[in-house]
């Protein structure tokens, strides 16, 4: 017996420790995944077996090392050719006026020793860029650059040794070879002093008789062509250049050579038309073109208003709103969203458009009408297309609208049937849409702060207008007519104001009405009293106690 119960204990143990090893197998297979040998060529050392998850060391963090700028590279190799390329320039202009004050050369010479310079630095170039020194080689080509352009000023401004057309044309080859320069190194600083070089070109030139034609449709394509060569290459900085470097150039001409605004105009319409067309081609750069296209039409009509007649420039507008408008419209329906990122920028041109061509065309009191309604309707179509560009294009507009709006309306109103009456209805209007626009579509986590915003700005421009209207109604009272009807309206206004906090439950309404209650006793006190007889005097404190008090009682519920 005692031999069986040893053999039953024993029995009972192995199968308590089965159990534990199944669930340490589940808790960690890692710790005893079979053993499987790698299979290895025959005569090849077979590495010591080590258990999984035994002896392994713990993986090792790769530290990201800022690197140290190369400070010689920078010195040596980026600064050091440039800044004494400019030393030696500066020696060899020395050692021209020397020599040219001694008598040792003639102009002819002047010019020959020019190009030969200009040539020697184009020779080195290639020769360092074969070298494989191509921050060398950039340094060695743009100087030939500057020297062969100032050789050939100096044999056509200074010495008269060649005419306006051979000195063009020469030019032009200088500022081809940068774009060549530019293309084989793939140096942008290059193409940049290529294109500066183009536009300085025709200023460069002495001629009796310029054509005015000649230098907006010359430098019009200088810009175009640039453009294309910034694009293709992805030159941003070259994009940015190009574009300000056309309007220096025509307002530079224009205040030298006055008088011809009109054709100018049309090379800055001409650069917007390029910006324009650009955006419909496929390029990685489309970001920084659309940034360009809002500038550019700014300043074209800027240059339209200031060059042309009113009906010239309203025409220009309406143009732009209705192409612009088209071309949203297609970005809008279009599923890519390349295409939809474009549109912003189109809705913003157009809206602005219309402003500028509406607030030419129409009489000046109406402007604030029109800009209340459109950037209203500007706002509403920036919620629907979901553009946050379009919705503080709309925003702005309306603000504008109701600074001119006060400006014109406030205090100025003579008659109920008046412009004054119409933009105090029209902003009150529009101000009750955009509670609506916001209560339906939100503006994110700012929904309830901006519904605060226009609930006031409502409330305030209610009272002001009936205030407004009350001292129109009254001109022909007396002094004492006057303040108590007024005061009457605020009362009743505050009153209707509790009333709608109480009825809707809203506590902010409610405190509203009565800060305008305190804010009618405070107008009673200081305005009304000093200029109104003894009898106006108790009419309004009898009347404001007793509203008071008949107040205080709605505040209370049966609860209480």
């Amino acid at each position: 017996m005692e031999l069986d119960d040893r053999v039953s204990r024993l029995e009972a143990r192995i199968t308590e420790l089965e159990k534990e090893i199944a669930e340490l197998k589940e808790s960690k297979p890692a710790l005893y995944k079979p053993y499987v040998p790698p299979v290895l060529p025959k005569n090849s050392p077979r590495a010591p077996y080590t258990p999984v998850g035994v002896g392994k060391p713990a993986a090792q963090k790769h530290e990201i090392k800022k690197e140290k700028p190369d400070w010689e590279h920078l010195i040596a190799r980026v600064w050091l050719p440039r800044i004494f390329l400019f030393v030696l320039l500066i020696g060899i202009i020395w050692g021209f006026k020397a020599a040219v004050d001694g008598g040792f050369l003639t102009e002819t010479m002047r010019c020959i020793l020019g190009y030969a310079a200009c040539g020697a630095f184009i020779f080195v170039g290639f020769r360092q860029q074969k070298a494989k020194r191509p921050l060398l080689a950039q340094v060695l080509f743009g100087g030939s650059i500057g020297i062969g352009m100032l050789t050939t000023f100096a044999a056509h401004g200074l010495y008269e040794l060649m005419s306006v057309p051979v000195a063009f044309i020469i030019n032009i080859l200088f500022v081809i070879a940068g774009v060549a320069f530019s293309h084989s190194l793939r140096s942008q600083p290059l193409a940049m002093l290529a294109s500066a070089a183009g536009v300085l070109t025709p200023f460069l030139l002495n001629s009796d008789h310029p054509s005015v034609v000649f230098f907006v449709v010359y430098e019009a394509l200088l810009f175009i062509s640039f453009m294309i060569f910034a694009l293709a290459r992805k030159y941003a900085a070259l994009f940015y250049q190009s574009f300000v470097l056309l309007q220096i150039a025509f307002a530079i001409y224009e205040w030298i050579a006055d008088g011809n605004e009109k054709i100018v105009a049309i090379g800055i319409l001409a650069q917007q038309l390029a910006l324009l067309l650009s955006i419909f081609a496929r390029t990685t750069m489309t970001r920084h073109q659309l940034r360009l296209l809002i500038p550019s039409f700014a300043l074209t009509a800027l240059w339209f208003k200031l060059s042309y007649s009113d009906l010239t420039f309203n025409v220009a507008m309406l143009a732009f709103f209705a192409v612009y408008a088209l071309i949203a419209f297609r970005f809008l329906k279009k599923q890519k969203e390349e295409h939809k990122d474009k549109a912003p920028y189109a809705l913003t041109i157009a809206s602005y458009a219309l402003l500028f061509g509406l607030s030419n065309f129409l009489p000046a009191e109406s402007v604030p009408v029109v800009l209340l309604i459109e950037g209203a309707a500007a706002l509403w179509l920036g919620f629907v297309v979901k553009s946050l560009m379009q919705q503080i294009n709309g925003v702005v507009i309306y603000l504008i609208g109701c600074i001119l709006g006060l400006d014109t309306a406030f205090g100025l109103m003579d008659s109920i049937v008046s412009m004054e009456t119409l933009i105090w209805i029209v902003l009150l209007v529009t101000l009750g849409y955009l509670i609506q626009m916001v209560s339906h579509y939100g503006v994110g986590k700012s929904t309830k702060e901006a519904l605060l915003v226009l609930w006031y700005g409502l409330g305030i421009a209610l009272l002001t207008f009936l205030t407004e209207v009350t001292n129109v109604l009254t001109k022909d009272l007396n002094t004492n007519a006057q303040h108590l009807i007024v005061s009457a309206v605020w009362v009743v206004y505050s009153v209707a104001v509790i009333g709608y906090g109480l009825k809707k439950q809203i506590k902010k309404a409610r405190l509203t009405g009565l800060a305008l209650l305190f804010l009618t006793l405070m107008k009673v006190i200081f305005m009304d009293l000093p200029s109104v007889s003894l009898l106006a005097k108790a009419v309004l404190f009898m009347g404001l106690g007793f509203i008071g008090i008949l107040l205080s009682r709605f505040f209370y519920n049966k609860k209480d």
